[in-house]
């Protein structure tokens, strides 16, 4: 049969049950839904490939596709099988997954149970100093503050003048400003990356790295807010960044330091205990 009729007989099959799951109990988890020689594809397995929150149509095709692939894929493995008569190769390979894969997960389990992943903030700062000579802004980091407002006010001369007159040893006069005006200011006072700023602004073609200044005013807008921003402190690539701006990704590097520590220690735990039992003998 053509795939792409049997992929709508697939549909209409899971549109199917899809529907009569709304108008009546749910089915039980073992009915069958697909069969290919002595594999089978139950309710249960469907429902454990299923998005969650798709609408009923969405979901009636996203389930044709997924009994539509397996149906294929149990074809297709059967047909290799069928055909591959060496198959001395792929055991040698199954078998080597299947040993990576156990080491992973144990590794995984070990690291969970016994490796400590606290790490404290004079740790984070003793990294930092001992290896500030490898770090270097690959983008700029700023501060800044902004005024939101309706994208529909037209006439914002007083918003720019105060803006402009305003820096950020002066923030508490522009949020009175702002308080009064109704409109919405946003300090921030910490540095954050540019591709963090372009996330919360839609400024990515009015702010960009090229054009940044310190004490510069930005403007920039989408369908619904205008945003006037202004940056009050600029560090630019290629400069040391201060340790905030690398207290996530220094976390990360000392717990895989301490994860790779960790399991050095055991496996030469292991060794060692294996040998001096007469499990392991290596020809010197």
């Amino acid at each position: 049969m053509h795939r792409f009729a049997l992929y709508n007989i697939f549909l209409l099959f899971a549109l199917l049950i899809f529907v009569m799951s709304c108008r009546q109990q749910q089915e039980p988890e073992n009915t069958l839904l697909a069969r290919v020689d002595d594999k089978q594809l139950f309710r249960s397995d469907l429902e454990k490939l299923m998005p969650h929150n798709l609408s009923k149509t969405d979901s009636a095709a996203f389930a044709a596709k997924i009994i539509n692939d397996w149906v294929y894929q149990q074809l297709f493995y059967n047909e290799a099988k069928a055909n591959i008569s060496d198959t001395a190769e792929i055991y040698e390979k199954l078998e080597n997954y299947r040993m990576s894969l156990y080491t992973y997960h144990f590794e995984q389990q070990l690291q969970a149970r016994k490796l400590d992943t606290v790490v404290k903030t004079d740790e984070i700062h003793e990294y930092y100093s001992q290896y500030l000579h490898q770090f270097a802004l690959s983008q700029p980091v700023i501060k800044l503050h902004a005024i939101i407002f309706d994208v529909r006010v037209f006439d914002y001369t007083d918003v720019m003048k105060t803006m402009r007159d305003t820096e950020s040893d002066d923030i508490e006069e522009l949020f009175e400003f702002c308080e009064k005006a109704g409109l919405n200011i946003v300090y921030i006072d910490k540095w954050m990356k540019l591709n963090e700023f372009y996330r919360y602004f839609p400024c990515e073609a009015n702010v960009a790295p090229e054009v940044l200044e310190i004490n510069e005013m930005y403007e920039c807008f989408d369908d619904s807010l205008r945003y006037i921003i202004k940056i009050d402190d600029l560090l630019p690539v290629g400069t040391n960044p201060p340790v905030e701006v690398l207290y996530d990704d220094i976390r990360k590097t000392i717990l895989q330091k301490r994860a790779r520590d960790f399991m050095a220690m055991y496996r030469k735990q292991l060794y060692i205990k294996a040998e001096g039992s007469g499990r392991v003998y290596i020809k010197k």
